[in-house]
């Protein structure tokens, strides 16, 4: 998948170009929606399918003090886009200065950047240009005046009603994770970097990868079943996620991950994502390490038995 970080760097393309435009925080079953219509779309008429979003979201400008966390990494983002079949993206930086463009005024620039531009693709509720102040009713009368397809896409619903990136939030706060990963659809998910922890796992016989999370927002603490995302390997595991109050006092809270029934897979320094699958038990604290031992020993054999 092509990867632009700003629509000037869009090179003219040899076939029509379908664009699903939006914020697609966590990229959430409506998200996907839209840009599925994009890629049927584009597949119909042999063009390419490109998602048109923002880095950094419009609300880490707009109002950093109270932007919610973002479930998903832009990398994170990029990876599920390309799985989706998208054949490129724009990571437009979102500024003060391009939050001023008047909405047609973005339409045209838009279609100066992008020459064969052959269709867009949005949500019902989606907004644009200076205020907000373009919508689908606009767009489609542009697209209209210039023979180009137009989309926008319905709210998606689960249990009757609407999935939203609040939504999915708020769910993953509560700990719901059946509630998250169906609105997703897929598994909530952490990315970061391995590090070297103290060894408190190996000492149990158990050995952890401490991961560095690079997203704002993580599960609620407790042992989880695992899948562990290690370039193109996918490994069964157990993730840890919380103060290790057996060992320490008011500590940093901390991402671990136990692979399961494999010792010879080298995980420091590599860039790894971790899916969490299901929810097991919340944290503890364990009078002594025989005690925290054994519970690990019971975590597994749950883990093994959901992970089959």
């Amino acid at each position: 998948m092509k990867i632009i970080h700003a629509l000037e760097e869009f090179h003219e393309s040899e076939t029509p170009v379908v664009l699903a435009a939006g914020c697609f925080d966590g990229l959430h079953i409506g998200h996907a929606a839209v840009i599925n219509k994009a890629i049927e779309h584009a597949r119909a008429i042999g063009g390419e399918a490109w998602v048109f979003t923002f880095d950094p979201h419009p609300a880490k400008v707009l109002m950093p003090d109270r932007a919610p966390p973002l479930i998903f990494t832009t990398d994170q983002q990029t990876l599920h886009l390309q799985e989706m079949g998208v054949d490129g993206c724009v990571l437009q930086p979102f500024t003060v200065e391009f939050m001023k463009q008047e909405p047609v005024a973005f339409f045209e620039n838009l279609r100066t950047c992008i020459p064969d531009l052959a269709g867009i693709s949005v949500g019902e509720d989606w907004s644009f240009g200076r205020n907000r102040a373009g919508n689908a009713e606009l767009l489609t009368e542009l697209c209209a005046k210039r023979d180009m397809w137009f989309s926008a896409h319905p709210a998606v619903c689960w249990k009757d009603e609407r999935v939203s990136s609040t939504r999915v939030r708020q769910a993953l706060k509560l700990g719901d994770m059946p509630a998250a990963t169906a609105m997703l659809g897929r598994p909530v998910s952490t990315i970061g970097i391995v590090e070297h922890g103290e060894k408190i796992g190996r000492k149990l016989g158990y050995p952890t990868a401490n991961i560095a999370p690079e997203n704002d927002l993580l599960p609620p603490r407790g042992i989880y079943a695992a899948k562990l995302r290690v370039g193109n390997g996918l490994h069964n595991a157990a993730a840890y996620i919380g103060h290790r109050g057996t060992f320490h006092e008011n500590q940093p809270q901390v991402l671990e991950v136990h692979l399961i029934d494999e010792t010879n897979v080298d995980l420091y320094g590599h860039h790894v994502e971790v899916s969490y699958i299901q929810y097991i038990r919340g944290d503890e604290v364990f009078e002594n390490a025989d005690q925290l031992k054994a519970r690990i020993e019971a975590d597994i054999a749950a883990i093994r038995a959901v992970l089959a």
